[in-house]
């Protein structure tokens, strides 16, 4: 068993359509934790994989900026009436005439499902009128990222219990938990070292009338985390299936699920889950790391006005 606290990172994606396929790769690779599996050439291959099979929603997480100028502009005025879309004309009255200029955000899916594939000659850099795009990694419980994914308009991309078989090498052979935000994780650790070692104490400590309640707490937590692992991992050396064996996974399982929303998308999100935000009735571990993403946001978008 493995102890960790919760975090939350923005994912830059990388310029031109090699960017987008990138950031596709990088997110879905999330779900089976093959990330392993990345190579400097693999993007393509894998996106290709993804509309062959039809995998629509990891293609959401490559976002698209599209601009056209005066004759070519008619060309992405179709994206105004797509939802999954932000669409913005411009008319600028020139000494010579006037100018014409049509920006687009949007992502790879709504390309490919509405066979668009042929603005991609329109792709180029987001400017200060394209609505921007922006992808963050939470590591997290499961009980945080059910709050997240109620945020229906975002796009999510989330480690798999299905598919994942933490029995197996690759995982460790063990469970990560997330320690929860209103416990110190340096008193928690040494209890996940003496469980991993003999959990019958553990248990024994969490009974001791002559421990406080809350290190008492703290011992049934362990213990309980504990017996959900070797429950999981009897079950899968059994036979069972990863997807079989989850049924015992507790909340406080470790996840990571990556969210890609439009600017406008993220401020919705933190009215509801940030109380720097002004957000109320937060639940602790979504707070903590709608906070830290709130200040994350904030201290690039201070830095690119410094700039």
């Amino acid at each position: 068993m493995k102890l960790i606290e919760s975090k939350v990172e923005i994912i830059e994606q990388q310029p031109g359509l090699e960017g987008v396929y990138k950031q596709i790769e990088l997110a879905g690779r999330t779900c089976y934790k093959s990330e392993d599996k990345i190579t400097e050439d693999s993007a393509k291959g894998f996106v290709d994989r993804m509309i062959k099979s039809k995998h629509g929603a990891m293609l959401e997480h490559g976002t698209v900026y599209l601009t056209a100028y005066d004759d070519y502009a008619e060309d992405l005025l179709k994206y105004q009436t797509n939802k999954y879309s932000k669409c913005k004309s411009y008319t600028e009255y020139l000494e010579d005439g006037k100018s014409i200029k049509v920006c687009v955000t949007t992502n790879l899916r709504v390309l490919v499902e509405n066979n668009w594939l042929d603005d991609l000659k329109y792709i180029g850099v987001p400017t200060e009128l394209h609505e921007k795009r922006i992808t963050a990694r939470f590591t997290c419980d499961r009980g945080v990222s059910h709050e997240i994914v109620r945020h229906r308009v975002m796009s999510f991309a989330m480690e798999s219990t299905r598919y994942c078989n933490y029995e197996k090498d690759k995982f460790g052979n063990e469970l990560t938990y997330v320690s929860p935000s209103w416990l110190d994780i340096n008193k928690l650790l040494p209890l996940v070292e003496l469980a991993n070692k003999d959990n019958k104490e553990v248990y024994r400590m969490g009974h001791d009338e002559s421990l406080s309640n809350e290190d008492r707490a703290m011992c049934s937590f362990i213990y309980d985390l504990s017996n959900c692992e070797h429950g999981y991992m009897f079950q899968t050396k059994c036979g069972w299936q990863a997807q079989q064996a989850r049924q015992l996974l507790p909340n406080a399982l470790k996840t990571e699920i990556v969210v890609t929303g439009f600017e406008s998308d993220w401020e919705h999100f933190f009215s509801l889950r940030s109380p720097k935000y002004g957000a109320q009735g937060v639940h602790p571990d979504m707070a903590k790391l709608a906070d830290e993403l709130y200040e994350k946001l904030n201290n690039v978008n201070t830095d690119n006005k410094t700039e």
